[in-house]
C-alpha cells in the first residue's frame, strides 16, 4: 500500500517537471527505483520546461556551493599561511625595527638630488610604520613632521574625503598639511578603485638633513 502511493507521488511529481533525483530525495527512495517507476511516463510541454528550468537552477546551485567550498578552503589556507608568517617573523626586536625602516627608506625615501629627509608611499600601513620608526629610531616626534597629499587631478571631488583619511591615518593635524598637489595628467582607463582611492602621502622631517645623511649612510654600508 505505502509503495503504491509513492508509485502515484512519484508520477505526479515527474508531470510536474522533477528531476529523478530530486523524486527520490523527496519520497526517501532510491534513485535506480524512481527510474524504474517513470520511465514509461511521458512528459508534456509544460513538463518538459520546468524540468529544464529546475535542471539549470540545481546545476546553478551546485556551481555556487563549489564555488563557496573553493572561497572557503582558500581563505582557510590564506589564514594558515598567514599565521606560518607570523610565526616565522617572532618577536621584534629594535633592531628588526631599525632594519625594517631602513629598507622602507631605501626603496621609498629621498636619496638623490633634495637633502630633504622624506619618504613617500601611498601604503596606509607602511606610513603608519614608517612614522613609528622616525619616532623610535630618531625621536622624531609628530609635530615635526611635513605631509603632502598628492592624488590624481580627477579626484578633485573627493578632496576633504582624501584629506580626511590621512589626517586619521597619520594621526597628525590638518596643519602640518601643505596644499594637496594634484596631478595633472589625463588617463583614458577607468580604474574600478577609483572611488576608494587615496593618493600617496608624503612624510617630510623638519631640519632633517644630518639624520637622512644618517640614514643614507647605513644604507650605503649594507652588503650582501
Amino acid at each position: 500500500m505505502r509503495k503504491e502511493k509513492e508509485h502515484k507521488n512519484a508520477i505526479l511529481l515527474r508531470q510536474q517537471g522533477y528531476s529523478l533525483n530530486e523524486i527520490a530525495a523527496k519520497l526517501k527512495i532510491s534513485k535506480s527505483t524512481a527510474s524504474l517507476w517513470l520511465r514509461s511516463v511521458a512528459l508534456d510541454k509544460n513538463a518538459k520546461s520546468r524540468l529544464q528550468q529546475r535542471t539549470k537552477v540545481n546545476s546553478l546551485a551546485g556551481l555556487m556551493s563549489y564555488s563557496q567550498r573553493l572561497r572557503d578552503s582558500k581563505n582557510e589556507q590564506i589564514k594558515s599561511d598567514e599565521s606560518s608568517g607570523k610565526s616565522l617573523l617572532g618577536k621584534v626586536s629594535d633592531r628588526d625595527i631599525f632594519c625594517i625602516g631602513l629598507g622602507l627608506y631605501w626603496g621609498e625615501g629621498y636619496k638623490r638630488g633634495s637633502q630633504e629627509f622624506g619618504f613617500t608611499n601611498s601604503d596606509p600601513i607602511m606610513i603608519q610604520f614608517y612614522i613609528l620608526w622616525l619616532d623610535k629610531v630618531f625621536a622624531v616626534k609628530k609635530k615635526d613632521l611635513i605631509l603632502r597629499i598628492s592624488i590624481n587631478n580627477s579626484h578633485q571631488s573627493r578632496k576633504s574625503e582624501v584629506e580626511r583619511y590621512w589626517i586619521r591615518t597619520t594621526g597628525i593635524p590638518f596643519s602640518q598639511f601643505t596644499k594637496t598637489s594634484f596631478i595633472k595628467s589625463i588617463s583614458s582607463k577607468t580604474y574600478l578603485n577609483h572611488d576608494s582611492h587615496m593618493g600617496t602621502l608624503r612624510v617630510k622631517v623638519k631640519n632633517g638633513t644630518r639624520m637622512r645623511r644618517k640614514v643614507i649612510g647605513a644604507i650605503k654600508s649594507l652588503k650582501v
